[in-house]
């Protein structure tokens, strides 16, 4: 009987300590690509929110801005807003305000029965009911510091009037949330984000002049910068629009 050699398979030593390094360099390229390839979707999605939230804010404030009488430097004198600033409200408190002054309605805008308020001066009836100027609300928009992050807050204070009115104004007078419930507030200012890295307002004249005033102003470009830290990088976004008063 003849005795055969059995065929043991495997690697020598040889062969081990030479595949081996190329395995290893093999799966440490697709850990790093694999990571990279994580990364890069995840900032792609934090920059897709990012735009998301400015656009949807910036829509908000578009809507607004087409129904504005004007840019204001300062509060209308016959308003009031027992939690203003120091100094009171102006253009360039700081931190800057965006002030818009838009005429007061009984209804949404986008409602079609909608009308207009109207501040009574000479009565709610009879003739002179007529000669009654329009009533005007105040849009306050300011930033305040984040204590947990390196960003802003934006906020949106609406100032309605606190004289007579012909007609009931839709919208509601806004104030700090600690302050609701007290001197007619009802509801806190509107937290539009807490992501706000820069805002930049830019104000033009009728014939495209930038203009140092915001009373001078027919049209104005607001531009938002927000921005978020994402594994020690920060995510930033930018987005901009330009109104025309209509009114």
């Amino acid at each position: 009987m003849k005795l055969r050699k059995r065929n043991e398979g495997g690697f020598t030593l040889v062969e081990i300590l030479i595949i081996l390094p190329i395995v290893s360099i093999t799966i440490l390229v697709l850990v790093d690509f694999m990571v990279r390839t994580y990364f890069q979707l995840y900032k792609e999605n934090a920059q897709v929110n990012l735009r998301l939230e400015a656009e949807t804010m910036l829509l908000d404030l578009e809507d607004e801005l087409l129904f504005a009488t004007d840019y204001g430097n300062d509060m209308s004198s016959d308003l009031s807003d027992p939690h203003q600033p120091s100094g009171g409200w102006t253009y360039n408190t700081n931190p800057d305000t965006f002030i818009v002054h838009e005429t007061t309605l009984t209804a949404p805008r986008r409602d079609p029965n909608r009308d207009f308020v109207y501040k009574n001066t000479y009565g709610c009836t009879g003739s002179n009911s007529a000669y009654n100027p329009i009533a005007l609300n105040n849009l306050m928009y300011f930033t305040s510091d984040n204590p947990e992050n390196d960003y802003y807050t934006l906020y949106r204070r609406t100032i309605t009037p606190g004289y007579s009115t012909c007609g009931t104004n839709y919208k509601r007078k806004t104030c700090p949330e600690v302050s609701v419930g007290t001197n007619g507030c009802t509801a806190a200012d509107s937290k539009l984000t807490t992501k706000l890295k820069d805002i930049d307002l830019e104000y033009f004249d009728e014939n495209n002049a930038i203009v140092s005033q915001p009373i001078q102003a027919e049209r104005v470009k607001v531009t938002v910068t927000l921005a978020e830290k994402q594994y020690a990088e920060e995510i930033q976004i930018k987005a901009s629009i330009s109104m025309k008063k209509v009114n």
